[in-house]
C-alpha cells in the first residue's frame, strides 16, 4: 500500500488529498470545538459567579443550622459550595481585579472586595499537574478522584464560619467529543471514498493509455482510445491517437511500396531470363542466369516478408514453452539437428506466429551454419531470455551488429555461398523489437554462437 501511494500517480494524489483533508477536517473539529467550548464555559463562569452571589444572600438570611443542608442542595456536578476554614482560591491564578468576572463579582456580592477572591484555571487545564492539589484534600476532591478539573474558584469570607468556595468543575467525560470525533471520522472515511472513486476515475485513462502504448510498442494492432477525463488527459489520448494513425499510415505505406516494386521486378527479370537463354557464350549466359536466380530469391524473399508483416496478427496468451518444443520437434522432423532443454510451462502474451518464425530463423541457421541447434529457455524477474546455441565457428565481436543488417551476409564465415540472402537475422530483431525485446549474440567460451531472444514480461 505504501509503495503504491509513493509510487503511482493516483496514489500519490490520493495521498496528498488524504492528508489535506485529514489536516482541514481535525482543524475544522478543533476550531468548531474551541469556539463552542470557549463560549460554553463563559457561561458557566458568569453563572457560577450569579449563583455564588445569590447564595451568598441566601445564606445571610437563612439560619446556620440549614447552611449544609442548602450548599448540599444547590451543588451540582458542575457547580460545586461549600464552606471550609480555609479559601480554596489558586493563589498563582488569582484573576485581575479588570477581568470581566471579577468586576461581575463585584457589583453583585454584598461582600466587600478585601473579604473575597477569585481565581481562573488555566485555559488548557488539562496540561498542568498542579490541578491535582489546587484544592486541599479535605475540600472537594476525595480517594474517588474522577479527573475533573477546577475551572474557576470562589471564595468569599463568612466570618467565623471559614470561607465559602464556590467551584466550576469541568466535566468527568466529554461525550461531545466523542460524538464529534466519530462523525469526523465517518466524514473522513467518506471523504477518502470520494477521493479514491474521484482520483481512480481521473487516472484510469491514463492507465489505458499505459497499457495501450505498451501494447503499440510491442506491434499489436490497437483501436483508437476513447477520449475520456479531464481537457489534459484528452488531449493526451487524442495526440496518441494521432501517433497511432500515422504510424500506421506511414508502415503501411512502406510496406506497399516495398511490396510493389518487389511485385513489379519479376517482370523486367523474366524477360531478362529469356534474353539469357539465346547467348551464345555459356559461361556468361550460365553467370547471367545464377545473378538473375539470386535477384529472384530475394525479390521473393522480400515480397514474402513485406506480405507476413502487413498480415495483422493479434496478441494472445499462449505457453511460450510448449511453443519452443512443438517447433524443434517439426524441425527435427525435416532432418535438422535440434535438441531442446526441459523447459517448465511460460505462459506468455505475444504474436505467436511471428515468434515462431523468429525461432524458426535463428534455429536454421545455427543448424546450417554450426551443425546443431540447442534451444532452452529461461525467466528471470523482469524478462525472458530464449537461447539459440550452436557448435559452429562463432561470429567476430566486430560483426555483431552488421549481421543483424537487411541482406548481409557475411562473406568470411557464416553466409558465405549457402544461398541465404541475409534477413534470417533481421527478421528475428524485428520481431523481438516488435515485442519490446531484442536479439543479442554472444561467442561461447569452448566453441560456437549463442543467439539470445530477450522478451520483457
Amino acid at each position: 500500500m505504501i509503495r503504491y501511494l509513493q509510487k503511482s500517480l493516483p496514489g500519490r494524489m490520493i495521498g496528498v488529498l488524504i492528508l489535506v483533508f485529514g489536516l482541514v477536517n481535525a482543524a475544522t473539529v478543533y476550531i468548531f470545538f474551541e469556539e463552542l467550548g470557549r463560549a460554553i464555559r463563559w457561561t458557566h463562569m458568569e453563572d457560577l459567579v450569579a449563583r455564588t452571589t445569590s447564595l451568598e444572600r441566601l445564606l445571610n438570611e437563612m439560619p446556620v443550622e440549614l447552611h449544609s443542608e442548602i450548599l448540599s442542595s444547590v451543588s451540582t456536578e458542575r457547580f460545586q459550595f461549600e464552606i471550609q476554614p480555609v479559601a480554596a482560591v489558586d493563589d498563582e491564578n488569582i484573576a485581575e481585579q479588570e477581568h470581566p468576572l471579577y468586576q461581575q463579582l463585584l457589583s453583585e456580592s454584598v461582600t466587600p472586595p478585601n473579604q473575597f477572591s477569585l481565581s481562573i484555571g488555566p485555559r488548557y487545564y488539562w496540561c498542568y499537574s498542579w490541578v491535582r492539589n489546587l484544592l486541599q484534600p479535605q475540600l472537594f476532591f476525595d480517594d474517588s478522584y474522577d479527573g475533573r478539573r477546577p475551572i474557576v474558584i470562589i471564595s468569599i469570607r463568612r466570618g467565623e464560619q471559614g470561607w465559602l468556595n464556590s467551584v466550576l468543575m469541568t466535566k468527568s467525560a466529554f461525550p461531545g467529543w466523542m460524538i464529534a470525533v466519530l462523525v469526523a471520522l465517518s466524514l473522513f472515511t467518506l471523504t477518502v471514498i470520494a477521493v479514491v472513486v474521484v482520483v481512480r476515475r481521473v487516472t484510469r485513462p491514463m492507465d489505458v493509455l499505459a497499457v495501450a502504448s505498451e501494447q503499440f510498442g510491442r506491434g499489436e494492432t490497437i483501436a483508437p482510445l476513447p477520449e475520456q477525463g479531464p481537457e489534459d488527459v484528452r488531449r493526451t489520448v487524442r495526440a496518441f491517437n494521432r501517433m497511432r494513425d500515422r504510424l500506421d499510415r506511414y508502415v503501411k505505406n512502406r510496406t506497399q511500396m516495398l511490396a510493389a516494386i518487389s511485385h513489379d521486378l519479376r517482370t523486367p527479370m523474366t524477360s531478362l531470363r529469356l534474353q539469357a537463354e539465346f547467348i551464345g557464350d555459356d559461361k556468361t549466359r550460365n553467370r547471367i542466369l545464377g545473378t538473375l536466380d539470386e535477384m529472384q530469391e530475394m525479390t521473393e524473399a522480400t515480397l514474402a516478408f513485406t506480405q507476413e508483416d502487413t498480415t495483422c496478427e493479434d496478441s494472445r496468451s499462449i505457453d511460450l514453452a510448449a511453443l519452443i518444443d512443438s517447433l524443434c520437434e517439426d524441425l527435427k522432423e525435416v532432418g535438422l539437428s535440434v535438441s531442446c532443454d526441459e523447459i517448465a510451462r511460460t505462459p506468455y502474451n505475444c504474436r505467436p506466429g511471428a515468434i515462431k518464425r523468429a525461432l524458426t530463423n535463428l534455429i536454421e541457421n545455427a543448424c546450417h551454419y554450426g551443425g546443431t541447434a540447442r534451444v532452452s529457455l529461461k525467466q528471470d524477474a523482469d524478462e525472458l531470455q530464449i537461447q539459440v546455441r550452436d557448435e559452429g565457428p562463432g561470429i567476430p565481436e566486430s560483426e555483431w551488429e552488421r549481421v543483424f543488417d537487411p541482406f548481409v551476409r557475411l562473406e568470411s564465415s557464416r553466409n558465405r555461398n549457402t544461398g541465404g540472402i541475409g534477413l534470417g537475422m533481421s527478421i528475428a530483431r524485428t520481431v523481438a523489437h516488435a515485442h519490446g525485446g531484442d536479439v543479442s549474440l554472444r561467442n561461447l567460451k569452448s566453441e560456437g554462437l549463442e543467439v539470445r531472444v530477450s522478451l520483457p514480461l
